[in-house]
């Protein structure tokens, strides 16, 4: 048995458990994996990044904290009236990454496939590897698998895996994504110090409130969650369950929160929903955010300590105190139910604030495999409106940008005003500034035409012609960066001003979010429209139906 490392600075009051069975090295792997246990509820507990690439994190609780640097299990140590501990690195490196473009996606069991992948690019001339993500758990007899195996080739450093992938993408015509691969974990020693106390270990502490009932808060808390708007900010935030702070891949420290899955839902849904929405919306939203929790876990980059991030890449999580009586109402009157495939397996339940109309397919916005689950389409309760954009283009946009809200779940109440429709001025010079950011050779931008909409209409490519030269920019979250933070690439645009020198763009669009699977505001106007969860889950994901895990 490994004995933690576990240094008095100062002699305090200091109380200790015994040490588990299970290594220091053991136990680091473990939050690497795709592990997630069970509480004695018999809800997931599952860890969730706080914040990362810092050099200093500073925790707190009322009633004191009680550090436990080898973690559950581990030996424990309180200090007499410490409630607020810092922690620090020293010797920190970073992690080794490699990474990968991902050629291929296939079920776990189709090793002919697999084999076969691996034969054809090989005889291309490329080192090939296969991964296996996702994971795989039972539920009372049920058994729920999100495991898929990528085939990935010609591994490249970290940042250049993205480039290496889209000209491989070019050159041999086939949908590409990237990989990053942990080749060796980040290394170093976690300090934590509380008046003339401080505790170290090896790559990890772990920290909880030593009073029941107790939350620990984090100072200093991100609060832009990766959206496309511009602003950043931060906020001390309140976290139930333990915390534990260790490195990322960035060999800086990072503080990830070990939930269970009702307190990380009841703080989750009201960052997602309004929590004054009607009962059947907040019902779907605690299942849809429940059954895209599960389902993404094994599917985050395997390269950082945690199972899930709490940004709008995975699911935007705030924390505790910012939970609402009548969305937690609805995680608990929705305990463990999830939407399952007809076919088997998790949804891949994905969901944006406003499709403006017209869900999108998943595969225009992110690439790869089109999900049967996720297929967009126009979302009217007028038949002569669904026949009219049942596919739109530059022929139609401007008459469905103009058709009456009140006819579309996600414009029939307040609550979708707001995004269902909107326009923007840019200023000409302002526009040539941040695109000359990405694209510095083109001049004073001249001209933005779209070369490829969806079924959807939202923007894949648009050319952005420069008094200097021409570039044709791709990707839904690149392009609404590019211009600007527009809402979403659902927009047709004109020019202010005269031709060769325009003096302002002005975007005219719908929706806000990449629009693939439910529509919270939609969600919501079916809710006032008197459809249960179940019915607007039904809409939102087709050839899926519900089913209670725990």
């Amino acid at each position: 048995m490994r004995v933690p490392a576990f240094a008095l600075a100062i002699v305090a009051v200091v109380a200790s458990a015994q040490a588990d069975e299970t290594s220091t090295t053991d136990k680091l792997r473990i939050l690497y994996s795709s592990r997630f246990t069970f509480t004695e509820d018999g809800l997931p507990l599952v860890t969730v990044q706080i914040v990362g690439g810092r050099d200093r994190i500073t925790l707190a609780a009322p009633g004191g904290l009680t550090v436990i640097p080898d973690g559950v299990g581990g030996s424990a140590a309180t200090v007499a009236g410490a409630t607020t501990w810092t922690l620090t690195a020293q010797d920190a490196a970073p992690a080794e990454i490699r990474e990968w473009t991902v050629i291929e996606r296939l079920g776990p069991d189709d090793p002919t496939g697999v084999a076969d992948a691996t034969a054809a690019w090989k005889a291309r001339g490329f080192d090939t590897h296969a991964f296996e993500l996702g994971t795989l758990f039972a539920v009372d007899g049920e058994i729920i698998d999100t495991r898929e195996v990528v085939v990935a080739i010609d591994p490249v450093g970290p940042g250049k895996g993205a480039a290496r992938a889209r000209a491989i993408a070019d050159k041999f015509q086939v949908a590409t994504s990237v990989h990053a691969e942990l080749v060796r974990r980040p290394r170093g020693t976690i300090v934590a110090t509380a008046g003339g106390t401080t505790l170290t270990n090896p790559s990890v502490i772990w920290l909880r409130p030593t009073r029941a009932g107790d939350t620990i808060t984090v100072t200093d808390v991100p609060t832009n969650t990766g959206g496309s708007q511009l602003t950043t900010g931060s906020e001390d935030r309140r976290y139930w369950g333990a915390v534990y702070v260790t490195l990322g891949s960035d060999g800086k420290l990072t503080a990830v929160n070990a939930v269970p899955e009702d307190k990380l839902l009841a703080g989750l849904v009201p960052a997602e929903i309004f929590a004054d929405a009607p009962d059947a919306a907040l019902e779907a939203q605690a299942i849809a955010a429940r059954t895209e929790l599960l389902a993404k876990i094994g599917h985050r980059p395997l390269t950082e300590p945690y199972l899930l991030c709490s940004t709008q890449a995975c699911q935007v999580y705030a924390g505790a105190g910012k939970e609402h009586p009548r969305t937690t109402r609805a995680v608990e009157k929705t305990r463990g139910v999830v939407m399952l495939r007809d076919g088997g397996g998790l949804v891949d339940a994905r969901y944006s604030a406003s499709a403006g109309g017209h869900p999108e397919d998943n595969d225009w916005i992110w690439g790869g495999a089109p999900d049967p689950s996720l297929r967009g389409r126009i979302d009217t309760t007028d038949p002569k409106l669904a026949e009219a954009f049942a596919t739109l283009d530059d022929k139609n946009l401007e008459a469905f940008l103009a058709a009456p809200p009140d006819k579309f779940p996600s414009g029939a109440t307040a609550w979708g005003k707001k995004h269902f429709r909107w326009t923007v001025e840019v200023d000409a010079a302002e526009l040539t500034k941040r695109v000359a950011a990405e694209y510095p050779k083109l001049g004073a931008i001249r001209a933005l035409e779209p070369v490829k909409r969806s079924r959807g209409g939202r923007i894949g490519a648009l050319r952005i012609v420069g008094a200097k030269g021409t570039v044709v920019a791709e990707g839904d979250l690149h392009l609404r960066r590019l211009l600007g933070g527009l809402k979403s690439t659902l927009f047709v645009v004109s020019a202010k001003g005269p031709a060769d020198a325009p003096t302002a763009f002005v975007f005219r669009g719908a929706g806000f979010g990449h629009g693939v699977g439910m529509d919270q505001v939609g969600a919501i106007g079916l809710a006032a429209a008197g459809k249960s969860h179940a019915e607007i889950l039904a809409r939102y994901y087709a050839g899926s139906h519900l089913h209670r895990l725990y």
